[in-house]
């Protein structure tokens, strides 16, 4: 094992925790600094099980009390933690994955009860969150009267974000901005949930 001295640990960090800041308003809060190592390798990081993975980064930092549930940032860049691993005494071996979260919002339709007892239809859910996607796949098939193009996606959330087949969700900047439904949901990841996300549309 390469020995870690102290001054190698020179990448400033900032340690951060997905909070509800409002009702329904989730986003990742800087909790405290810390210093590391940072190499951006040639691999891939499989940070979903569903989609395509993304750039990885292999990070030493000094031990704390770091999980799965948080994330890290440096240099601007949003870095999503997919392993841990005591290295030493003193240091922990990080890796992550190098992604770019986009603010989302998910609704869902449902019965609430409304004047007189009466069940009402009506929005019951929204919720606002950082998601990260992820390609899945991309189908072309062509039809005798039109072409249809039919977009996938794997969002992929922190465990605090809670969505369920049929709910919309509003993917509200970067390139896939567009409103999309849920397909399918993993859910059984002790520190993230994955859904699929389809928007079929006409060409």
């Amino acid at each position: 094992m390469v020995y870690i001295g102290a001054g190698r640990l020179d990448q400033p960090l900032e340690v951060l925790e997905l909070r509800e800041i409002g009702a329904g308003l989730w986003e990742w809060v800087p909790i405290c600094r810390a210093w590391g190592l940072v190499e951006q390798t040639a691999k891939t990081n499989l940070f979903s099980k569903v989609g395509v993975g993304a750039r990885d980064a292999a990070l030493v930092v000094r031990r704390q009390p770091l999980t799965l549930h948080n994330a890290l940032r440096w240099k601007g860049k949003h870095l999503f933690l997919t392993s841990i691993i005591q290295r030493d005494r003193n240091h922990l071996d990080v890796a992550a994955a190098l992604v770019e979260p986009v603010p989302c919002r998910a609704t869902r339709q449902g019965n609430r009860v409304g004047p007189a007892g009466r069940p009402v239809t009506g929005q019951v859910m929204q919720v606002d969150f950082p998601g990260i996607l992820t390609e899945k796949y991309v189908r072309y098939q062509r039809e005798e009267t039109h072409d249809e193009s039919e977009m996938v996606y794997v969002l992929v959330t922190p465990k605090a974000v809670q969505l369920r087949g049929g709910d919309l969700v509003q993917v509200q900047d970067g390139p896939a901005k567009g409103t999309y439904h849920v397909t399918v949901s993993h859910v059984l990841d002790l520190h993230k949930n994955e859904y699929e996300l389809m928007q079929g549309e006409d060409i």
